[in-house]
């Protein structure tokens, strides 16, 4: 013990092995009162804190290695989706032309800018011009990459959330309640503002029919077409669509906002219907869940096979390296 005795003083004094490790003041005043207890138990904490300093730069440095490698791979992935860009649509019809203008340009930034923040990786293309969107979806290939379904889903509700303050979110609850005004003022907003997002949209009405809770005789402008949807085209992702558009939005607004949502994408002809105060299916029962990838799907055809005819699993990842794992169409 007598050779280990000087060891508290040079520490309590400063001279520390492992940056960032100190000592509190009531710690600091044993080797001053002397004795073998109080020595012994400087030494002891001493080691104790320099180990778990050690211990989590050990755990930080693995985390930072395995997020390079998965984006390393992710980088690989969309190099080679940059250099073939795809002639035609999922279903081999002509793309949809697009001219952004300042306005659309600025909120495919905002929710990139958000994305990327919550993914923690950001697309080298361009912000404004014909690679903004096209940076925007890379950026969303990031938040699914090696993720679950549920976990991409988290991931969107979490860049929602982030666009959303909580006092906003508040207002909204009490605002707007799943009524005729609240439904419609949600399909108005939604065709004027997303069409950036998902093409060209307008507004549709519904009846006792299709909604219970509209009365007899009366018809309700609460829903939305979306004639072919930008993002299940841009994508060519079926995964895309449910992890990161369908399932969060039906989440956030349900959940969160108070107001029912059904989205209801259809993959005969790449549109979708948004009806605001309908509760959408659950996913057991979707048929969203039986949809087979696009055969054109990039993400889907990344692994070691094929997986066109591949469907969606909550339980297994969407993207490569992993998109192998996912089960099969018997």
């Amino acid at each position: 013990m007598s050779a280990l005795a000087p060891l508290p003083l040079a520490l309590t004094r400063g001279a520390l092995p492992y940056q960032g490790v100190a000592l509190g003041p009531e710690a600091r005043s044993w080797p001053r009162a002397g004795g073998r207890t109080a020595r012994a138990v400087c030494i002891s904490a001493t080691c104790m804190a320099v180990c778990a300093a050690q211990r989590a730069h050990r755990r930080k440095a693995t985390t930072l290695r395995a997020k390079e490698g998965r984006y390393k791979s992710l980088e690989a992935f969309l190099a080679a989706q940059r250099g073939s860009s795809p002639a035609t649509d999922p279903l081999g019809g002509p793309m949809t032309s697009y001219n952004d203008g300042p306005a659309d340009l600025l909120f495919i930034a905002i929710f990139r800018q958000v994305m990327s923040g919550v993914a923690g990786w950001q697309s080298p293309l361009a912000f404004w011009g014909q690679e903004a969107y096209d940076g925007m979806l890379e950026v969303a290939h990031a938040q699914q990459w090696g993720k679950t379904l549920q976990e991409t889903e988290d991931s969107a509700v979490s860049v929602i959330d982030n666009l959303l303050p909580e006092e906003g979110k508040a207002r909204f609850r009490t605002a707007l309640k799943p009524d005729k005004f609240g439904t419609e003022l949600n399909a108005f907003i939604t065709a004027v503002f997303f069409p950036f997002m998902v093409g060209k949209c307008e507004v549709e009405e519904r009846t006792q029919q299709d909604l219970p809770q509209i009365p007899e005789a009366e018809a309700w402008n609460c829903a939305v077409k979306i004639e072919k949807c930008r993002w299940l085209e841009r994508s060519g992702c079926v995964g895309m669509c449910a992890g990161l558009c369908k399932r969060p939005m039906q989440r956030m607004f349900g959940e969160v906002l108070g107001m029912p949502l059904s989205m209801e994408p259809s993959m005969e002809d790449l549109s979708c219907t948004m009806v605001f105060g309908k509760e959408p299916t659950k996913w057991d029962q979707d048929d969203l869940r039986e949809q087979p990838c696009f055969s054109t799907c990039a993400t889907a055809s990344n692994g070691e096979e094929d997986l066109s005819n591949a469907f969606i699993d909550p339980d297994f990842p969407l993207s490569a390296p992993s998109i192998t794992t996912f089960r099969r169409r018997t």
